[in-house]
């Protein structure tokens, strides 16, 4: 039996994993997806799943040849078909649902392989292999370490300094110059669902744009005519409609809702509603550092008229540039930090947002409210104990050891609430909510 987070091989009995801390028992699994270890192309074992829309299921997957962690995209339309067994079939009974599923899965294919003109793309997910099994269609592509840029804003205290949002959605932007050069002799592959849920920082430093909407395309084309498939507040107009006027200038609305959005902590006003009034407020006048002439750069790549609208990535990047944006890297640690500062606690969240505590293995970091505590959360908080947990680090098992001393709690991301007073083993890089999502601190081994 394996870990279907890491695929560490379990102890028998064992449900938690001693390398990851996964626990089976508290994996809630969806009854549209395969099941936990199912055996794909006779080459992959199934994982947990990392996403499900009204289109698809994402997996993480082993595979089992190359002995690589992988994503399994499965082309799964919700609303047009369910699950039997491993198989997934149009709901029975259903011709139209019949109809569009079939024809959606052949464009499915089609689109695939026009994602494969983009492997030598830095900034767009990479594609291995696709194959058909179980009466639908797989998409094989490199495993993404890290977090959506939606998830990094929230445990950041709800928006970005915008010197490094810029940074963010300029290497965005960047990739997406490439997507659209693909085919510079004929209408430009438009992304179309460009948000921040689709934007991925990974732990390396990459920056990797996923789910170019093959399924989406797909249904679009098969049989929508007035129903609306994409994301409001980040969409454009010409989206709205079947035969809206989509190009590049489409992908760049997008890229600036996002920025936007990344900035104030503010989704932009639905572009249909400002066409009946125009209610957006410019990011000068929210009280952000930010220039004006930046502010209009925004401004302009969301111009409700494509053809007075910001044209190309390339434009957009310019008059970024020009309105004051310079790139910025991200904030390192401390230049000088104590000798051997293996263990770090840092607030991601919070009054006190950035704020580190450097320690050694077998020291003991205090949380919570009193001037005696590492101090990682303000004092005002009175939902924080005056002693809300004890940590430290165990470098031969290379787990922290949290405590939990509080009234209201500590929380594993996945709503999980620490045994009071029991020393539980935590993974480094793991992010712990003290009493509630505001205050986040995560734990890291360096």
């Amino acid at each position: 039996m394996y870990c279907p987070n890491c695929f560490s091989v379990l102890q028998p009995g064992a449900t938690r994993c001693s390398h990851c801390s996964f626990d089976t028992r508290e994996y809630a699994h969806s009854t549209d997806a395969l099941p936990l270890y199912t055996s794909l192309n006779d080459q992959y074992m199934i994982g947990r799943v990392l996403g499900q829309g009204g289109f698809g299921i994402t997996y993480k997957a082993l595979d089992t040849f190359k002995n690589r962690v992988v994503a399994i995209k499965e082309y799964m339309p919700s609303n047009y078909a369910q699950r039997t067994g491993c198989q997934v079939v149009p709901i029975p009974g259903d011709t139209k649902a019949a109809r569009i599923f079939e024809r959606g899965k052949i464009s499915y294919i089609d689109e695939i392989k026009t994602l494969y003109q983009f492997e030598n793309v830095q900034g767009i997910v990479q594609i291995f292999t696709h194959f058909q099994e179980n009466n639908t269609a797989y998409l094989v592509m490199e495993y993404l370490d890290g977090c959506n840029l939606k998830a990094y804003v929230k445990s950041h205290g709800g928006r970005l300094d915008p010197a490094l949002a810029g940074n963010y959605i300029v290497k965005a932007a960047r990739a997406l110059q490439q997507v659209h050069a693909v085919h510079s002799l004929s209408p430009a592959i438009v992304y179309r669902d460009l948000k921040p849920a689709n934007i991925i920082l990974c732990k390396d430093g990459r920056i990797k744009l996923i789910d170019f909407g093959a399924a989406r395309k797909c249904v679009e084309d098969s049989e929508q005519e007035n129903s609306v498939l994409l994301k409001p507040g980040f969409a454009p107009p010409e989206q709205y409609s079947k035969n809206g006027n989509q190009n590049t200038w489409t992908d760049v609305h997008a890229l600036a809702a996002t920025l936007y959005y990344i900035v104030s902590g503010k989704v932009p006003q639905d572009s249909l509603s400002r066409m009946q009034a125009d209610q957006l407020q410019p990011l000068d006048q929210m009280g952000l550092p930010i220039s004006a002439s930046m502010a209009q750069a925004v401004r302009h790549a969301l111009e409700i008229d494509y053809a007075k609208r910001t044209q190309t990535c390339t434009q957009f990047i310019d008059e970024l540039v020009c309105g004051g944006w310079t790139e910025r890297t991200i904030p390192q640690p401390p230049p000088n930090p104590p000798a051997l500062p293996t263990c770090i606690v840092t607030c991601v969240a919070g009054t006190n947002v950035g704020q580190r505590v450097w320690f050694k293995p077998g020291e003991t970091v205090s949380v919570g409210r009193l001037a005696a505590c590492n101090a990682l959360v303000p004092s005002t908080d009175m939902i924080i104990s005056k002693r809300h947990c004890l940590i430290t680090y165990n470098a031969q098992k290379q787990r922290f050891i949290v405590t939990d001393v509080s009234t209201n709690g500590t929380y594993m991301q996945n709503g999980k609430r620490l045994r009071y007073n029991q020393p539980e083993q935590i993974v480094p890089g793991s992010i712990l909510y003290l009493a509630r999502e505001h205050i986040i601190i995560q734990l890291v081994a360096t």
